[in-house]
């Protein structure tokens, strides 16, 4: 690591090998981060996706347990209706054998009724009379069996129409489980696609990575400073207790002071970047100096107010 006055440093800053140097770190450092983002976010799809998928593949299976419930209602339905075609069945025998015993019944009061014309027996007249309420009776016996089969008829027709409703119902739903299905596989798919893609970028990454470490190296190598991820640092050489840090980034909130890309900052052994200051021709601050600062920057109420009352101002800018 080289040692530098400060001037000398700002020379080497504003020299065209370190501003070329620069460019390719920033372009470096930009495909690095392209790179990073675009591997992040197609994991993220990716995981989206997949989750997708899932939840498709649970609402088919759903469904198809749907259309299995459909198509057990309607084979339920189709043997109710079934049941009660059988047992109209029935009852339309008993009620032609009703009615031919109702027409003979019929058929023999009709002969009495004509005895009765032809000889005006009492007795005749008297058996008439026994045997129409029984007559009367058989007939009503016979609309009710009617009655009941078309009842019954109406059940099944009832039975049948909702059974083949369920039918229909099962067919739609396990037409869309199937949709859903394949859509669960088009989107595993295009899961394992995008996983693809970031192991693509997350190749890119490394390479970006690599450039980015090969740059610092080299920078190291030609403008004789120690470098870190963030920071490149070079002896003070009018003080064996300081060094310049030149951080290669932006900062406003997370040092002591805000930190500007390629400005010069001075730095001791003790806190390293943990306290920068502004560098400034000369020695550095004295330790007990910099202790008393990295104290109020500690301690004070907010970055940038000094304690005490004093205005406003970069913590630890100026003489206390």
């Amino acid at each position: 690591m080289k040692a530098l006055r400060l001037s000398e440093l700002r020379e080497v800053l504003q020299g065209a090998a370190f501003a070329a140097w620069w460019a390719d770190l920033s372009r470096a450092n930009g495909e690095l981060k392209h790179a990073t983002d675009r591997r992040q976010d197609l994991l993220a799809q990716a995981e989206l996706m997949e989750l997708r998928s899932e939840l498709v593949q649970r609402a088919a299976m759903d469904a198809f347990s749907d259309a299995g419930t459909a198509e057990e209602a309607q084979a339920r339905l189709g043997a109710d209706a079934q049941e009660l075609e059988n047992r109209a069945l029935g009852l339309v025998g008993l009620h032609e054998e009703q009615r031919f015993k109702t027409s003979d019944l019929w058929y023999r009061l009709g002969g009495l009724e004509r005895n009765l014309e032809e000889t005006r027996e009492p007795q005749a007249r008297l058996q008439l009379e026994r045997q129409l309420p029984g007559l009367q009776q058989e007939d009503q016996k016979r609309d009710r069996l009617w009655a009941e089969v078309e009842e019954t008829w109406a059940r099944s027709f009832e039975r049948s129409l909702l059974a083949h409703e369920r039918g229909d119902e099962a067919r739609r739903i396990r037409k869309e489980a199937e949709r859903l299905f394949k859509e669960a596989d088009e989107r595993r798919q295009r899961a394992r696609q995008l996983k693809g893609e970031a192991d693509a970028a997350a190749r890119e990454e490394a390479t970006a990575a690599k450039r980015c470490v090969q740059l610092l190296d080299r920078a190291g190598q030609e403008f004789g400073c120690v470098h870190g991820q963030r920071f490149l640092y070079w002896r003070h050489r009018d003080d064996q207790r300081a060094a310049f840090a030149v951080p290669l980034f932006a900062d406003v909130e997370g040092y002591n002071v805000e930190l500007k890309a390629l400005a010069v900052y001075t730095v001791g052994p003790v806190r390293g970047v943990a306290f920068l200051e502004p560098a400034r021709e000369g020695l550095a601050p004295t330790v007990q100096e910099g202790d008393r600062r990295f104290d109020e920057y500690l301690l004070g109420p907010r970055q940038g107010v000094r304690r005490g009352g004093e205005g406003p101002g970069p913590a630890g800018a100026g003489t206390p």
